[in-house]
């Protein structure tokens, strides 16, 4: 397992968050996901066998919001 620290941008509540939580949450090889509105960033657990960070950033974008 490796984690990786992903800058959200455009996040404004905690619904924000929580879409942003259960989309990655939803991809392959995602074992763990936490997303902070006050720091702007998911940190994601992950099978790197399974998930890359391309796959992040894309979910992330494509939900509206921007990755960084």
């Amino acid at each position: 397992m490796e984690t990786i620290d992903i800058g959200v941008v455009g996040m404004h509540c905690q619904s924000c968050v929580k879409s942003v939580s259960t989309l990655l949450e939803s991809l392959p090889g995602v074992a763990r996901v936490e997303v902070s509105l006050d720091a702007g960033q998911a940190r994601i657990s992950y099978d790197p066998k399974l998930a890359s960070i391309a796959d992040f950033t894309a979910a992330i974008d494509e939900a509206g919001f921007e990755s960084s």
